[in-house]
């Protein structure tokens, strides 16, 4: 019995040669299908991640903003009336003794404090942004800052916060907020310059003539529990959108927050 021709071996040869390269291709099919899905899982599961992430930012500011709001009221409502009721006793009261200017500096001192309790209750819910919006409220902002603080706090706005929401209106306004009381606190500034322009994007920005300060330190600060001012600024960047420049010079620092519209 003969055994199999040259063309039956070169034909066995070939079957198994195509045999192996259709397995090869199979393999290297299913491994990059395999990596695609295991990427793309990957990228859903980090999707998740920042969405997770972003909602639990949300909630957190959003429950801030709450309990400033509640302690704007207790503070506004009933202790700010209490104080003026007591404010009116007090004058009562003077009218019935011999000589009522011996009650003039607890009165004064009654009108100083119901001044601060109605500052520090402006400060955490400003009525005037709810009222009359950004441009506004910001303009009211460094005013107060002025008065309170001895220091030169110019303002300049220009463009229309129509198109922007109540809400992101309030994260600029707790950005700014936040940027001038870090500069009033440790910049040792004598000039404070606040701008918003709103054309094709939102720019608002921050200008002192004080010392600068460093970010990483302020991070570093932050990690450690001790502040978050800056933590707090960061997120609300994030939630807009937007991005946050540190320019550090020799006399000062400038800050600029750029959101698209």
């Amino acid at each position: 019995m003969s055994g199999p021709s040259e063309y039956q071996v070169a034909l066995l040869v070939a079957i198994g040669t195509l045999g192996m390269l259709f397995l090869t291709g199979a393999i290297i099919l299913f491994m990059v299908f395999y990596q695609k899905k295991m990427l793309q899982e990957q990228v859903n599961r980090q999707l998740l991640e920042m969405d997770h992430h972003t909602k639990m930012m949300e909630a957190v500011l959003e429950s801030q903003e709450l309990e400033r709001k509640r302690v704007a009221a207790d503070l506004h409502d009933s202790i700010g009336g209490m104080l003026s009721a007591i404010r009116v006793g007090l004058t009562t009261v003077g009218r019935q003794l011999p000589d009522p200017k011996g009650l003039e500096q607890q009165k004064k001192m009654l009108d100083d404090t119901i001044g601060s309790v109605r500052l520090i209750s402006r400060e955490l819910m400003p009525a005037t942004l709810e009222r009359f919006g950004l441009d506004h409220a910001l303009k009211e902002l460094c005013e107060q800052v002025q008065t309170t603080s001895l220091l030169t706090v110019h303002y300049e706005g220009q463009g229309e916060v129509d198109n922007i929401s109540s809400n992101k209106q309030l994260m600029i306004f707790r950005i700014a907020q936040e940027l001038v009381t870090n500069a009033v606190k440790h910049a040792r500034a004598t000039l404070i310059q606040v701008q918003l322009q709103i054309a094709d994007e939102l720019v608002l920005s921050v200008v002192d003539n004080g010392v600068g300060f460093d970010p990483e330190i302020y991070r570093a600060v932050n990690s450690s529990g001790r502040g978050l001012g800056l933590y707090n600024i960061e997120n609300r960047v994030r939630l807009l959108g937007a991005k946050l420049d540190h320019q550090a010079g020799n006399h000062g620092m400038r800050i600029v927050l750029t959101m698209p519209l």
